[in-house]
C-alpha cells in the first residue's frame, strides 16, 4: 500500500527539539517504508478568505491545511496519507503501527491536568479523554474527507465572535466522537506539561495516573509545542523541558509510561 507521512512546520525560530521530532517521525516512516515529504506552504492551500477570517492563527489554517494536502496525495496516487504534527516525537518506531481496516483516523488522547486556576501539587490531578487531529490518516475512497474539510470551512465562514484555536480540531472532533463514534488510533500519547514534568522528576503519582487512563501502550507523544517559555499551573516549559522528556522517552523506548503494559504482556 503506497503511504505517504507528511508533517510541517512554521514559526520564527526552529528549536532543536522540534527538529529531533521531525526526524524521528522521518525516520520511523522511512522504516515503515513510506514515503516522507515536509511541506511548509500551508498558507497556498488554504483560502484567502478562511485566513483572513482566522485573523492569522496558525492552528486553524493548518487544520484545513493537512486535509487539503491529504486529498492532494491521494489524487495524486498514494493510498493512504499520514498527518503528524511536528511536536510529535517517535520513541519506539519498531512497535508504533499504522494499520487498521477503517478508511480514515484520528487520534485519542489523554490529557492530564489540574482543575483551572489550580497549580499543580495544590490540587488533585486527574485525565480527561480527547479526540484530535495531532495524527489523521485518510485512505483513497476514504467517507470522511470531505466531510471534514466542509465543516472546517463551516464553522469558521459562520463565525462571529471569538475563534478558538481548537475550534475544528480537538473541540469539533471530541463533540463530534460523542455522536458517531469515530475510528480512533491509540499509539500516541498527548502530554501535557505536567505530565512531561512528572517524567522529567521520575513522579510516579503523575505517571501511574496517566497510564491507568491509556486504552493501550503509547509509542510516540505529542508534546504541545504551544506551551513553550511559558508558565502553566505553577510550572516553567523550557525549551530544556521538552528536550529533557524525549531523551528520556527515546533512551527508555516508553518504558516509563508503559510499565504496567509490558508487566501484563510478561505475565
Amino acid at each position: 500500500m503506497k503511504t505517504i507521512v507528511y508533517q510541517s512546520f512554521q514559526a520564527d525560530e526552529t528549536p532543536r527539539w522540534i527538529d529531533r521530532c521531525l526526524e524521528t517521525v522521518r525516520d520511523w516512516a522511512m522504516f515503515q517504508g513510506f514515503d516522507y515529504q515536509r511541506e511548509d506552504n500551508f498558507f497556498d492551500y488554504v483560502p484567502d478568505w478562511y485566513i483572513e477570517k482566522v485573523q492569522g492563527k496558525i492552528n486553524v489554517i493548518a487544520d484545513l491545511a493537512r486535509l487539503q494536502l491529504a486529498k492532494k496525495f491521494l489524487t495524486e496516487g498514494y493510498d493512504r496519507a499520514i498527518w503528524m504534527d511536528a511536536d510529535i516525537v517517535v520513541f519506539d518506531r519498531d512497535r508504533l503501527k499504522v494499520e487498521t481496516a477503517e478508511n480514515y483516523l484520528v487520534c485519542r488522547e489523554v490529557w492530564l491536568d489540574t482543575a483551572d486556576g489550580i497549580d499543580l501539587g495544590t490540587g488533585e490531578i486527574f485525565c480527561t479523554q480527547k479526540v484530535t487531529n495531532s495524527l489523521v490518516m485518510f485512505a483513497k475512497n476514504n467517507n470522511f474527507l470531505d466531510f471534514y474539510i466542509d465543516a472546517c470551512q463551516s464553522i469558521v465562514k459562520k463565525n462571529t465572535g471569538y475563534l478558538s484555536k481548537l475550534c475544528v480540531s480537538t473541540k469539533f472532533l471530541t463533540k463530534l466522537h460523542e455522536l458517531i463514534e469515530l475510528p480512533l488510533f491509540h499509539q500516541i500519547g498527548l502530554f501535557s506539561p505536567i505530565l512531561m514534568h512528572g517524567i522529567v522528576n521520575n513522579e510516579p503519582e503523575i505517571l501511574n495516573l496517566y497510564e491507568r487512563s491509556l486504552e493501550s501502550p503509547v509509542y510516540a507523544a505529542n508534546l504541545c509545542f504551544s506551551f513553550r517559555n511559558k508558565e502553566y499551573k505553577g510550572l516553567s516549559i523550557p525549551d530544556s523541558l521538552f528536550a529533557e522528556t524525549i531523551a528520556r522517552l527515546i533512551a527508555t523506548r516508553g518504558e516509563t509510561i508503559n510499565q504496567n503494559f509490558v508487566s501484563n504482556i510478561a505475565k
